[in-house]
């Protein structure tokens, strides 16, 4: 997973975690407040891979070139 995919999919589970917990302070039901945790815990989770992913960076590489033999 890359870092940009980790953010997208984190904004997506931020969105759907203030909507799911609009709906579950307006209601009393079990199931808006399972949907609250289980959408903030995977934003939470993107958020982690997200910070938790390296740049992508140049690494030096060291090329040898051999003289052809023609």
């Amino acid at each position: 997973m890359t870092r940009t995919v980790a953010f997208r999919a984190s904004a997506l589970f931020v969105a759907l975690t203030i909507l799911f917990g609009a709906i579950g302070l307006g209601s009393h039901a079990v199931a808006a407040q399972a949907l609250l945790l289980i959408s903030g815990s995977l934003s939470a989770l993107m958020l982690f891979f997200g910070l938790a992913t390296p740049d992508h960076a140049a690494v030096p590489v060291r090329v040898r070139r051999f003289p052809s033999h023609r």
